[in-house]
C-alpha cells in the first residue's frame, strides 16, 4: 500500500517515519530495479522529489558512516548516481553538505576513469587516494559532515528524511495531492 500524507503526519517518532519512508522506497525501488542501473535511473526519475532525493543520497550516507568522502567516490562513481546524490542533498535542504560533495566531485572528475575501471596505477586504493591528494582535500569536508551527523541525530544524514517529510509530506508520496 502506498504511503500517504496522513501517515506521515500521524507518525510522531522520527525512527518510525524513517521506517515508513524506507518501506515506500523499497516498494517503489525493489531489489530487481536497484540491480539494473539503467532501469533504476529511469525509475528514480518518476518518483516524487522527496523520495527521489532520499534514494539518491542513501548510498552517500552509507559511505560517510563507514568511510569518508574520498572513499565514497570509490564506492559510487557512476556520474548519474553522483548527480542524484548531489541533487538529493540539495532537495533535502543540506546545502552545506551538497557544496562539499560537489567540491569533492569536482576534485575527483579528472580521476573518474581510474575510479570506474579500478586501475590505480598498481597501487592500493587507499594509497592512490593519498597520492592524488584526495584524502587531504576531503579531510575538512569529512569533519564538517561528521560533525553535522553528530549534531542532527543518531541516524546521521538519514535524519534529514524525517525532517523533510514533516515539512513537505506532499513531496514524499506518489499520486496524492495535499489536503
Amino acid at each position: 500500500m502506498a504511503l500517504t500524507i496522513e501517515q506521515i503526519r500521524a507518525t510522531q517518532d522520527n525512527e518510525a517515519l524513517f521506517d515508513l519512508l524506507s518501506g515506500e522506497l523499497q516498494r517503489l525501488l525493489p531489489d530487481t530495479v536497484q540491480k539494473n542501473r539503467d532501469l533504476y535511473h529511469r525509475t528514480i526519475g518518476t518518483l516524487p522529489p522527496g523520495l527521489r532525493a532520499m534514494a539518491g543520497m542513501h548510498f552517500f550516507d552509507v559511505s560517510m558512516s563507514l568511510d569518508s568522502l574520498a572513499w565514497h567516490f570509490g564506492n559510487q562513481n557512476d556520474e548519474c548516481d553522483l548527480q542524484e546524490t548531489l541533487n538529493g542533498l540539495r532537495e533535502l535542504e543540506m546545502p552545506e553538505i551538497a557544496d562539499r560533495f560537489e567540491q569533492m566531485w569536482d576534485f575527483m572528475k579528472p580521476h573518474m576513469t581510474a575510479l570506474q575501471t579500478g586501475e590505480y596505477g598498481g597501487k592500493d586504493f587507499s594509497d592512490w587516494l593519498v597520492d592524488i591528494g584526495a584524502e587531504e582535500f576531503a579531510s575538512e569536508k569529512d569533519k564538517f559532515i561528521w560533525d553535522y551527523c553528530d549534531k542532527i541525530g543518531k541516524s546521521g544524514l538519514l535524519e534529514s528524511w524525517a525532517l523533510y517529510a514533516r515539512k513537505y509530506p506532499e513531496r514524499c508520496v506518489v499520486a496524492e495531492t495535499a489536503k
